[in-house]
């Protein structure tokens, strides 16, 4: 006896989900029925999803490049060209007094001179032409001998700061403060608070996760507006049907059934479209961000290839997400508009 119930609850499941297969095929097949409409609605929606979508994207990779590149705090300190050993020394005593000062690395022009031709690829021959001294060419040298001219670097002294476990934001303070207090002693040309434009740059990656958070929200008021419209009018289009409907016995959630199927292939074919141009954007914009990283550090060309893969890896897993976001803004922008609708056709 038993086995009825279960049998009949199993036909009904069965009867309702053959009911949205036809009802889903139906909304699909109106919309491949007015193609130009549809494509227009769907870049629409692709467009408003893809600009947040990118944001979240270059913030996150902005983000990603500040902790990769992120090192030990430190502050070049330029001495002057005139400057002697004891010069030297009594710099580093005064500079070690300092709080928050941890250690003292001095490089001497000759080693700043070796370490600029490797990095830069420079011939040793040209090096050699570089002296510690000053040379001056005598009256009775000849031209076909020339003098070594005077090394142009200065001895820099790279001063690295106390280990801390305050945010990097408090550190780049710090640094900035001894960099202001380094800067009054005698002999010391330049100061750099290296690492400060780490600073500057996690600041401009939380300036664009805002504006994404922001552009975001208007986007997705926008979309609801978009696709609750193009439903509206739908239900416009169909009102005579619908009064038909409602007179054999058909409820609202029933009739409004093939809108919602429509709002949420809209908002997915959305999705696809955005997913696609992202992609797009990616390949294109890839050199550029491989030139902006370049513009802060020599170790940036091998991190911008590793962010281009990255942006694209992300871009490949944002798909579901850009698919279910574009899929619930469809389906709720049409079940406000078309239940709204459908209660205004009475019979």
């Amino acid at each position: 006896m038993s086995t009825k119930p279960a049998a009949t609850a199993s036909l009904k499941r069965v009867g309702r989900l053959a009911e949205h297969r036809r009802e889903s095929a139906r909304a699909f097949l109106r919309l491949r029925a007015a193609p130009v409409a549809t494509l227009v609605t769907l870049l629409v929606i692709g467009i408003a999803l893809l600009l947040p979508s990118l944001l979240n994207h270059l913030q996150r990779a902005l983000t990603s490049g500040v902790l990769a590149l992120q090192s030990e705090p430190s502050i070049s300190v330029y001495l002057e060209l005139e400057a002697s050993e004891d010069n030297v020394l009594q710099v580093s005593e005064q500079i070690l007094q300092l709080t928050d000062v941890d250690a003292i690395e001095v490089i001497t022009p000759a080693q700043a001179l070796a370490q600029l031709g490797e990095t830069a690829g420079l011939d040793k021959d040209l090096l050699a032409t570089f002296d510690d001294e000053v040379s001056v060419r005598l009256p009775s040298q000849s031209p076909a001998s020339p003098a070594k001219s005077r090394n142009p670097l200065p001895t820099t002294l790279v001063v690295s700061l106390s280990a801390s476990k305050d945010s990097s934001e408090i550190v780049a303070v710090t640094a900035e403060r001894l960099a202001a207090e380094i800067r009054t002693i005698d002999s010391v040309d330049s100061v750099t608070a290296e690492g400060a434009w780490l600073t500057r740059l996690h600041a401009l990656a939380q300036i664009i996760r805002r504006s994404a958070q922001l552009l975001a929200a208007l986007m997705a008021i926008g979309l609801l507006a978009a696709i609750g419209n193009t439903v509206r009018l739908s239900v416009e289009q169909r009102r005579d049907e619908i009064r038909v409907s409602k007179l054999i016995g058909a409820s609202n959630g029933y009739v409004a059934r093939p809108f919602l199927y429509a709002g949420l292939f809209l908002g997915l074919g959305g999705g696809l479209v955005a997913w696609l141009l992202q992609l797009v954007v990616v390949g294109l914009v890839g050199h550029e961000v491989n030139q902006f990283l370049a513009l802060y550090t020599a170790q940036a060309n091998s991190l911008a290839v590793s962010q281009i893969a990255l942006l694209a890896q992300r871009a490949a897993q944002d798909l579901g997400l850009l698919l279910g976001t574009g899929a619930a803004l469809g389906w709720l922008a049409a079940l406000v508009a078309s239940h709204r609708a459908i209660a205004a056709c009475e019979p």
